[in-house]
């Protein structure tokens, strides 16, 4: 049975289009990385991020700190990351993909936007200049908290959504500010 909300219609067509193009994206940036789960997100994450640290990684991929390290266990294994001792503190370790990590971590990203391009395909630039303002003000709203915010964005491509045009990132700034 549905409880009901107005506008009943347009969050369905909502829902069904996240879930959509969720399912999509995860189908095939899990295709492209050769593994699923949070490995196509670190990837993103460490091509664009340089000296995360496994703890940033966790709360970016909201993942168990043990699940980090399995999954970096795996992606070291594939030769797609190192892990070195931080200059700054011999405790932490120094994430970095490879070379072949690198490129892999472009795959994933190729794969993310072809699925998001073929879902845009059927509006003009007059309809995806609408969409991206709705877009921004839906996204200004959507983060709860700073790490929220980072996992949000966990597989956008910072080069086609800079910091400074970013509402997510907004976001993470007012969090960071309310938490200092």
């Amino acid at each position: 049975m549905c409880v009901t909300h107005a506008p009943q219609r347009l969050g369905n067509l909502l829902g069904a289009l996240a879930s959509s193009v969720s399912t999509q994206i995860d189908h095939a940036t899990t295709v492209a990385a050769g593994q699923g789960g949070g490995a196509p997100a670190a990837l993103v994450q460490l091509a664009q991020h340089r000296d995360l640290s496994v703890d940033d990684l966790r709360r970016r991929l909201n993942l168990t700190h043990s699940a980090v390290v399995r999954l970096l266990d795996r992606l070291a294994d594939r030769g797609l990351i190192s892990r070195d001792r931080s200059d700054e503190d011999g405790r932490r370790r120094r994430l970095s993909l490879t070379p072949a990590g690198e490129a892999l971590a472009g795959v994933v990203l190729d794969a993310r936007a072809r699925v998001l391009a073929a879902a845009l395909g059927p509006l003009d630039a007059r309809e995806r200049g609408l969409l991206e303002g709705i877009l921004d003000r839906l996204l200004l709203a959507l983060p709860t908290s700073a790490d929220h915010s980072s996992q949000v964005c966990r597989l956008c491509c910072l080069r086609d959504c800079p910091a400074d045009r970013c509402p997510v990132e907004d976001r993470y700034q007012e969090y960071v500010r309310l938490e200092s």
